[in-house]
């Protein structure tokens, strides 16, 4: 990681090995609500979850800690299909990024998930998650008990689905949360496309905090 060491004004430190925050441009401190977006670092390669923007200062430090490229850019919803800039990051990277999001969601992507899932793209596991909006996924990293939900869940004054931004239906959502909670097993961290993450030691403590974002869509 001592590569790493010089690029935290436009990264963050996470708990998770090889995973690091990209703070949206008008993101000061690490407790913001956001938005946020992550790189995901495997063998001298990277994955962006969720990229904020795009900016050649931005795209020369991936290409620092990267040094082997931009593989996949996973998008969680439309939100982060409009604000990331993936077409700038496709170009840039050599047209070598697999650009992912639900058929729901985007148009003009190379992968375009489509159905209920889940799905396997590269050593992520995706889950459908609709609520949020019609198209929201979740991406999983198994090997590292990570989550990146996007706005379906996240941190900000506890666990949250923020139900104040949902658009295809609150109880939709807290059914998707207990859905993927019931099949897709316990996590240690959540990764978030707003608010913070969450990171739990045991399974009741990710039980209680999807079960608590799912009260509060229904409530």
């Amino acid at each position: 990681m001592r590569a790493m060491a010089g690029f935290m004004k436009l990264f963050a430190a996470t708990s998770v090995p090889g995973v690091l925050r990209i703070p949206g441009r008008w993101v000061w401190s690490e407790n913001s609500i956001g938005p946020w977006g992550y790189v995901v670092l495997q063998e001298d390669a990277a994955t962006l979850v969720d990229p904020p923007y795009f900016s050649q200062e931005l795209a020369t430090q991936i290409r620092e800690i990267a040094p082997k490229g931009v593989s996949h850019i996973l998008l969680t919803h439309d939100d982060f299909v409009g604000m990331s800039g993936h077409e700038q990051w496709h170009q840039e990277f050599d047209q070598q990024p697999l650009r992912v999001a639900h058929r729901a969601d985007c148009h003009g992507l190379e992968l375009q998930l489509d159905g209920p899932g889940p799905w396997k793209v590269g050593d992520f596991d995706v889950y459908h998650v609709p609520g949020h909006s019609a198209g929201s996924l979740f991406y999983a990293l198994p090997k590292l008990s990570a989550i990146f939900t996007g706005d379906s869940l996240g941190d900000w004054s506890g666990p949250t689905g923020f139900p104040q931004h949902c658009r295809f239906g609150r109880s939709r959502q807290a059914a998707s949360l207990r859905g993927f909670a019931k099949h897709a097993g316990s996590w240690q961290a959540v990764l978030p496309g707003h608010g913070k993450p969450m990171y739990f030691q045991k399974e009741a403590q990710w039980l209680e905090a999807i079960n608590q974002a799912a009260r509060g869509l229904e409530g």
